[in-house]
């Protein structure tokens, strides 16, 4: 087993090792706008579910590693703290990797893209039509980990509104679990698709 010091890495290797190690991570298709309604849309792998309750999902705009910048998404926060967090599966998820690209402050991803806004109900950025669970969310705390490049910004959003697409839900209402057809990211390039799936009960 080869060890590695994070100390004498250098911020791209460290981020690299930690992605194909870490994972595979849920991706938040996250939309967010300014203070003058402009649209922004983009994808983080540093997302999960930290609370039912109150119901907590986190997920972290890291400072750009090449010039330490920030991203859209999180000046956006800064500036209105609501959001949608759109869950991404199989279907949608080429798109999803074009609203990744960077572009100018101010070109809605949605239209670069390919995908459709929707309507929220509770918040100002809109929905993501296309996406099989859309979590609407207030932004409660904005935590800053570091000022340097590659340093991430927890994003702590309560969920307000769940929308599901019907077929994800059997006739009782419970979710399908089969139905969903979630991807994750891995290091690198690489993605993985939730087809290799069972279960296993918890020991009493």
């Amino acid at each position: 087993m080869k060890s590695f010091e994070l100390s004498d890495m250098n911020t791209a290797q460290v981020h690299r090792y930690l992605q194909y190690a870490i994972a595979p991570r849920p991706i938040a298709l996250v939309s967010t706008v300014n203070r003058d309604g402009k649209v922004n849309l983009s994808p983080f792998s540093f997302f999960n579910l930290f609370s039912a309750n109150p119901p907590v999902v986190i997920f972290s705009p890291a400072r750009r590693i090449r010039d330490n910048t920030t991203k859209h998404t999180l000046d956006n926060l800064y500036e209105v703290r609501e959001c949608v967090v759109n869950i991404v599966d199989y279907a949608i998820v080429f798109k999803v990797n074009q609203a990744s690209a960077e572009y100018a402050k101010g070109v809605n991803e949605f239209d670069m893209a390919g995908l459709t806004e929707l309507p929220s109900v509770h918040v100002k950025p809109p929905r993501v039509a296309e996406s099989p669970v859309q979590l609407e969310c207030t932004v409660g705390h904005i935590m800053p980990l570091g000022k340097g490049p590659g340093a991430g910004n927890l994003v702590i959003a309560e969920v307000k509104l769940m929308h599901l697409r019907d077929d994800l839900l059997d006739d009782a209402g419970q979710p399908i679990q089969e139905n969903f057809d979630l991807v994750a990211r891995l290091g690198g390039d690489w993605y993985c698709r939730t087809t290799d799936l069972f279960q296993l009960p918890k020991p009493i």
